[in-house]
């Protein structure tokens, strides 16, 4: 097997391919003056492929340098797992108003028509939207590594789920914590403001609250739910995101909103947080 590793791998070919005993190979990404790219795959490369790329910011840079790879490397004869441990474009899964197009729709549909057999991807915002992929999907799930880290470090925890969305995801954290868990009820105004409204669930006053979410991309939702929870008596409030994506001034909201501490996982690079490594789970998944 061949672990071959693209610009946005965020350094997970590395351990996957030591756990797997598989061999390495890097991509040769390059540019043109005018900003097109290019890439070159090591002649060596060959059997068993698997190409970690994450689709991260910038999402269109990252997601063509994985189609050029898994294109180029079905015009040489080879089937293509393709590792994309964080997916973008996940969150357009619907027409949310009229005229809008599916995003996801598009991407899956790209990624099959350059050779990508089996899809690899960790925690999507929605695992429905998967079903669109003409090819084998596995999804990994992360909830427990982070998990396990919160729990080494938060004394009294109590799950908060910053939307009904998230309950899944959350009731999961807190079986694994052994706590209590709720959700946020929220509602949206004719101006598209948000506010809460309550929860659903145990009261969480004097409790050390651990928000979880897939993704936490500005930090609005964070922010929101954690002055709500200090409001109803939280001792604390840290938050956990499977996806650090962390974009458009999201650390300094959650500064302001006095979250204590950030865990999330290597999915997307990302500083001043409590990082969970989950090549682990990847190279089981591989296996």
């Amino acid at each position: 097997m061949f672990v071959l590793g693209g610009s946005a791998s965020n350094g997970l070919d590395i351990p996957i391919s030591e756990l797997l005993g598989a061999t390495r190979a890097q991509l040769v990404t390059t540019s043109f003056p005018d900003g097109e790219i290019k890439v070159r795959v090591p002649e060596e490369v060959g059997g068993d492929i698997v190409v970690v790329q994450s689709t991260y910011q910038p999402q269109e840079r990252h997601l063509f340098e994985l189609l050029l790879i898994s294109d180029h490397l079905r015009h040489r004869g080879y089937e293509v797992t393709a590792v994309v441990p964080y997916l973008g474009y996940a969150r357009q899964d619907k027409s949310f108003i009229p005229g809008e197009a599916v995003s996801i729709h598009t991407v899956l549909n790209m990624m099959r028509c350059a050779g990508i057999k089996k899809l690899v991807t960790v925690n999507p915002h929605k695992e429905d939207s998967l079903r669109h992929f003409q090819g084998e999907v596995a999804i990994v799930n992360a909830v427990a590594a982070l998990a396990n880290k919160v729990k080494d470090m938060v004394r009294d925890p109590f799950v908060l789920a910053p939307d009904a969305g998230g309950l899944e995801l959350a009731r999961k954290a807190a079986e694994l914590l052994g706590c209590e868990y709720a959700n946020i009820d929220k509602k949206r105004d004719s101006e598209g403001k948000v506010s809460i409204v309550g929860t659903h669930g145990s009261g969480f006053g004097g409790k050390d609250v651990v928000i979880f979410d897939d993704i936490i991309s500005t930090g609005g939702t964070i922010e929101l739910a954690a002055r709500f929870a200090y409001g109803m008596g939280a001792r604390s409030v840290c938050a956990a995101g499977v996806h650090l994506v962390m974009a458009g001034g999201a650390k300094e909201r959650l500064k302001n909103a006095n979250i204590t501490t950030l865990f999330g996982t290597n999915t997307v690079p990302c500083s001043d947080a409590q990082i969970v490594d989950i090549s682990p789970e990847i190279a089981a998944c591989l296996r």
